[in-house]
């Protein structure tokens, strides 16, 4: 693929890199688990469908340390939906080994969180456990995202299909996104706008509809659940205080 022109900065950078990332040599060693399904059925238990993200870094200045083995095990013990890990090595400081701990330690979807761009990526995704790949809409045209799609389900990984804006929902759509993710932060410039997700929740259609960024706690979820969120993506807030997971998804 061609970089697209409006690509700047570290956007550019991490995509280079990740059109450069060497393969893994690993075989799967679990089953897999379906983050759509697990999102409906626990939705009908009256709990909210909380994604707990684990993330040691951002560019946007974020950084916390924690331990991750222990970090996914209480999410999963405390009713998370699912597990969603940053692979990406350089602003992320995040790795391919933390996936393969994480897919190995529970037993619930696990969420490749990356700049995908490759299908070289996804058959490491899916040979490290995911069960699940981040596909942003920004990085690709609408040729690349739907083969990207097709290409994760010949694994049976399913797509959390990322836009950012109605021109990025249109070409989610017309790839048969089944879970689209609804962006608060905005990748050029890093601020959040929780104003983004709440204009294009009631665009969406039949998708399952996953609020991302910029989560800090109950009245954020009230908010966009009223709005038609079926679950929420949360990583900073959970990363300093993972017992928030308790108060999230009781709302």
């Amino acid at each position: 693929m061609r970089l697209p022109r409006y690509l700047q900065g570290w956007l550019s950078e991490v995509v280079a890199l990740s059109m450069r990332r060497s393969h893994v040599n690993v075989n799967r060693e679990r089953p897999l688990f379906s983050l759509y399904s697990a999102i409906i059925k626990t939705k009908a238990r009256g709990l909210t469908p909380v994604i707990a993200e684990f993330k040691r870094s951002s560019p946007s200045g974020f950084s916390q340390e924690r331990d991750l083995l222990q970090y996914v095990k209480f999410m999963e013990e405390n009713s998370a939906v699912g597990i969603s890990i940053l692979t990406e090595e350089k602003y992320f400081k995040g790795s391919y080994q933390d996936l393969l701990k994480a897919a190995r330690a529970v037993k619930i979807p696990v969420l490749m969180k990356d700049f995908i761009v490759t299908e070289s990526q996804i058959d490491d995704a899916y040979q490290l456990g995911a069960d699940a790949v981040l596909l942003i809409v920004r990085l690709l045209t609408r040729r690349e995202l739907c083969g990207l799609m097709n290409y994760a389900k010949t694994f049976g990984l399913e797509s959390l299909v990322e836009v950012h804006d109605e021109s990025d929902l249109e070409i989610a759509s017309s790839c048969g996104a089944r879970i689209v993710g609804l962006n608060s932060r905005d990748l050029s410039t890093l601020t959040v706008n929780l104003e983004t997700p709440l204009k294009l929740l009631p665009k969406v259609g039949n998708a399952l509809k996953v609020v991302e960024s910029g989560i800090s706690g109950r009245e954020d979820l009230s908010k966009f659940k009223e709005a038609g969120a079926d679950s929420f993506l949360v990583g900073s807030a959970l990363m300093k205080d993972p017992s928030k997971i308790k108060e999230l998804i009781s709302v």
